[in-house]
């Protein structure tokens, strides 16, 4: 045999090595339109684009933004509205993954109730917040409900929906180990489920953040709610977004950090090593 054939033949066995694309740089490409959103920003006042009393210059806002969070009275309104944001949060998961979890195991209390669940999620939160004044008082309780009846929906639905499309083979094949209902759920169910669920946790968790809002918007005597109502009414614009930036810094940093959690505790999701 010829060295050239003996070459043939070892390229023929040898597995072909993939070459890995080397993967774009998006972090550059956020940073490159944050700088423009910015830029965009700064220079559309200072050019007479855009009124300074509508939309403040960035350079302003950021000025505003620091004497805003070095008051002594910032602490105050922003502790209250983490707060509010933390606990309808906390409570809203919990009745939507109780609720989901409740409606897809009973198939029957779903056919009864789920009508009702709609039509309640079909009726405009924002008119529940002055009866929730009235009833629960001026108080954090009025704004941490406000926050659990915004933002559960999502995580109910979320949750319904991922328990029902488990592939009817994984329960075959549970079935037929003899496994219990509730080994069932656990071990194939739940696990399924979970990527869905999160994509409804995230949800609410933004949806909180509104529902804390426009309840402190209705009926308030501190938060960043009241602060964005009480600087609008000043017409101190730069006032205003700046405390917009606050509650985006809020909603941002917790989705981030539900987020993270999805990664860390859904290993087995398939685009995880995207």
């Amino acid at each position: 045999m010829s060295v050239a054939s003996s070459a043939d033949t070892a390229a023929a066995v040898r597995p072909a090595t993939r070459v890995k694309k080397a993967e774009p740089p998006y972090r550059l490409y956020t940073l490159l339109i944050f700088a423009l959103v910015i830029g965009v920003w700064e220079l559309a006042p200072r050019l007479g684009l855009v009124n300074e009393i509508i939309v403040p210059r960035f350079s302003k806002v950021a000025v505003a933004f620091y004497g805003l969070v070095t008051q002594p009275f910032f602490p105050v309104h922003l502790f209250t509205t983490l707060g509010e944001i933390v606990a309808g949060f906390a409570i809203g998961v919990t009745i939507g993954l109780t609720l989901g979890i409740l409606l897809a195991v009973f198939p029957v209390a779903k056919r009864v109730t789920y009508p009702f669940v709609v039509g309640f999620q079909a009726t405009p939160k924002v008119v529940f917040a002055p009866l929730f004044v009235a009833w629960l008082g001026f108080g954090m309780s009025s704004k941490v409900v406000m926050a659990v009846v915004i933002s559960f929906f999502p995580v109910l639905i979320n949750t319904l929906v991922g328990l029902e499309s488990v592939p009817e083979n994984a329960k075959m094949l549970m079935r037929s180990i003899r496994a219990t209902r509730f080994q069932t759920f656990i071990k194939v169910s739940l696990p399924h489920a979970l990527p869905i669920i999160f994509a409804g946790i995230k949800a609410a968790l933004t949806f909180s953040v509104i529902g804390a809002i426009v309840g402190e918007f209705v009926g308030a005597s501190k938060g960043l709610g009241y602060l964005l109502d009480l600087y609008n009414y000043q017409l101190r614009i730069d006032r205003v977004f700046a405390v917009i930036v606050v509650l985006a810094s809020i909603g941002a940093g917790g989705y981030f950090l539900v987020e993270y959690l999805d990664r860390k505790l859904i290993f087995w999701r398939e685009d995880q090593a995207r």
